[in-house]
């Protein structure tokens, strides 16, 4: 991981007709392979990866709402008529208010009523009219974080090494890195603390759990620590996106963005703690959470604020013993979860008896008794994710949520074996990048920085088609991993690709398909089939990027496979 080149790419730039600046842009490397796309309505250069989300929703944004119903409440709020498992999660404030975010409908527009179904802490029902054509509404009604059940903390003061580490936690601040050791963690964590804020109630259960999953599945991406495990500590600092209403044609979806130390196998003590962010084409919702996966109801808790977009997020989630000291066999998990942006509502959820957040309790170890039900294995990875939580939210919707901007997490791990908050992306030995493998809807890139940052893009849909490969392939390692091949002259269906070969399922290449020298390359993470060993053979979807010299790029990684490959697949 070490020794890494960082590549930037620019992956949509608009200009109009004329611009001097295009010839200069077109004389660039392809390694800063830079898409040129004439649109006459629009005459200024666009974020990287955000401009198709712009333009596809051009009359569309969410923006603050709320409706008055009653303190203390958990709602779903959906369109008037439809089921109520349907919408979004929101949650009453202590001054009554639901608050959420929803694009402005006109008077004769048919998604103008919605209805909020809550449900109070004794288990009553009731339910409010929302109507996104009133002014009343979208009227400004910011919350008065003071009413909301908590405890203010002061920014820190003086030399954070006059306290003990146990104070720190004990008051909020979270676990102290070592400057020592790691500068830029403890600067991130210095930053934090330096911000008063509000320590608040984590208020609910969560409704669905965060489980664990494979590299294989598609509910996970991001990038995942793995060479020096046992991981009993991870923070990181993360930006909130903005969800786009309906982008890339999706309909209801919800994304969690979290980081957390145990996940990666089947059976593990997984202490997560972030965001979720729901939306429908209408609608939106930002709400926080910890959990300790996967136990009982009680190892969760989510509600205690909503961030809102673009604010930046210092999260913490480590394994801790009962003074919430870190302590990987501690028997519990803590988590400080605190929004930078004022007025700098907090999580700090560190003592099993602690108020208004307490620490959870851990699940039997398999260690001790593997035949426990969900018994937990600690440590084996330290995570930096957004997940796809559509499939549990909202069934069956398995879209990831359309964003903007690209999402950053900056962070590291503490070790067992080095003992030390020593691992990031660039110093741990074994790093894996989940990719996106979602046949529909949202497409997100990750990417990894040269330090310790992972990245989130948005790449709008593209059709892709199934390419079969037979090793030896050798993949050049992050940020910018390629794989070079050789056509094979059949299409698999009717001939298996050769040795270091790859090739549609039914014919062979033409055209801006064959690169001279047979420099042709796929670019993008395979996980589990880089490095494809000779004799076996790997099935990817790609689609052909004329935008970075026709490169393959990969949209999904179906893994390994073996002849004879079907040639039912027909290619444009």
């Amino acid at each position: 991981m070490k020794n890494k080149k960082l590549i930037i790419l620019l992956n949509h730039v608009y200009l109009l007709p004329g611009d001097p600046i295009v010839k200069a842009i077109n004389s660039l490397s392809r390694w800063f392979a830079i898409p040129l796309a004439l649109v006459l309505s629009l005459g200024t250069l666009c974020v990287p990866n955000t401009c198709a989300q712009e333009l596809s929703s051009a009359t569309k944004r969410y923006e603050p709402a709320s409706v008055r119903a009653l303190p203390g409440l958990r709602c779903k709020l959906h369109p008037a008529g439809s089921a109520s498992t349907t919408g979004i999660p929101v949650f009453t404030s202590e001054d009554g208010y639901a608050r959420f975010h929803a694009v402005r409908a006109t008077a004769d527009d048919a998604a103008r009523r919605l209805t909020l179904d809550c449900t109070d802490s004794a288990g009553k029902s009731m339910s409010y009219p929302v109507d996104l054509a009133s002014d009343d509404t979208f009227a400004s009604r910011p919350l008065d974080l003071a009413r909301e059940p908590g405890t203010d903390r002061p920014a820190l003061k003086g030399d954070p090494f006059s306290y003990t580490e146990i104070q720190l936690i004990e008051a909020g601040y979270g676990v102290r890195p070592d400057p020592a050791k790691n500068a830029a963690a403890y600067a991130r964590w210095r930053d934090a603390a330096s911000k008063p804020g509000r320590l608040l109630q984590a208020k609910w259960p969560l409704l669905h759990r965060h489980n664990v999953t494979s590299s294989t599945d598609n509910l996970w991406v991001g990038s995942m620590l793995t060479g020096s495990p046992e991981y009993d500590f991870i923070e990181a600092t993360f930006n909130v996106p903005t969800g786009i209403p309906g982008g890339d044609q999706t309909t209801d979806t919800e994304i969690s963005i979290w980081v957390g130390v145990g996940g990666g196998t089947g059976r593990v003590g997984l202490m997560q703690d972030g965001i979720f962010l729901s939306t429908t084409p209408t609608t939106a919702s930002y709400n926080s959470f910890q959990e300790y996966c996967c136990g009982d109801s009680n190892q969760t808790s989510g509600g205690g604020f909503s961030p809102n977009p673009n604010d930046e997020l210092y999260a913490q989630s480590w394994y801790c013993n009962a003074t919430g000291a870190r302590d990987i066999n501690g028997g519990y998990g803590c988590a400080l979860l605190q929004d930078m942006t004022p007025p700098g509502a907090i999580l700090s959820c560190t003592s099993p008896t602690g108020s208004p957040c307490a620490s959870v309790k851990a699940n039997p170890l398999c260690s001790v008794s593997p035949t426990a039900p969900e018994c937990f294995t600690l440590g084996p990875t330290a995570e930096f994710i957004i997940e796809n939580d559509s499939p549990q939210a909202i069934p069956p919707s398995t879209a990831f949520t359309d964003f903007t901007p690209k999402v950053t997490m900056s962070g590291s791990a503490f070790s067992t074996q080095t003992n030390s908050l020593s691992q990031t992306i660039s110093t741990d030995p074994a790093v894996t990048v989940l990719t996106d493998w979602t046949k529909d809807g949202t497409h997100i890139l990750v990417a990894l920085g040269t330090t310790d940052e992972t990245y989130f893009n948005i790449e709008p849909r593209q059709p892709s088609y199934p390419l079969y490969c037979q090793g030896p392939l050798q993949t050049s390692p992050a940020p910018n991993p390629l794989t070079p091949f050789k056509w094979a002259s059949e299409g698999a269906g009717a001939k298996s690709p050769g040795p270091g070969e790859c090739v549609w399922a039914d014919r062979g290449p033409r055209g801006t398909e064959i690169k001279s020298g047979d420099s042709n390359v796929i670019y993008g993470y395979l996980n589990q089939v880089a490095n494809l060993p000779a004799g076996k053979y790997a099935e990817l979807g790609v689609y052909r990027d004329p935008n970075i010299d026709n490169d393959m790029v990969v949209t999904q990684i179906v893994g390994l496979v073996s002849p004879p490959f079907s040639a039912s697949v027909t290619l444009p």
